[in-house]
């Protein structure tokens, strides 16, 4: 009983650390730096949809809510929508998406 206790925990484990490593692997996808998306939507809108696409709210000036819609970012010319503030409560920003905001 002892052996097929620890068989079973071990084989949890081993599911567990896939998991994580994948989720790791996606999240390390979705913070990516596109600098030649950065080149044709300007830094805020990129760095507006990074956040989003990883969880984070964005607030942009001039508007009085959050957006935490990607697909409901505002348009408009190259420049026109300036980020406010950033809410990454509970999202998956890692260190190598900073360059997005650092354009």
């Amino acid at each position: 009983m002892r052996l097929l206790t620890r068989a079973v925990q071990c084989a949890v484990s081993q599911r567990e650390s896939s998991r994580r490593h994948f989720w790791g692997w996606l999240n390390a996808v979705f913070n990516k730096v596109d600098y030649e998306r950065i080149q044709t939507v300007g830094p805020d809108r990129a760095a507006a949809e990074w956040l989003l696409r990883c969880g984070a709210k964005v607030r942009f000036q001039g508007l009085d809510r959050w957006q935490h819609d990607y697909n409901a970012l505002p348009t408009g010319p190259l420049g026109r929508f300036k980020i406010q503030g950033i809410d990454a409560t509970e999202s998956c920003i890692m260190y190598r998406g900073f360059d997005h905001l650092g354009t």
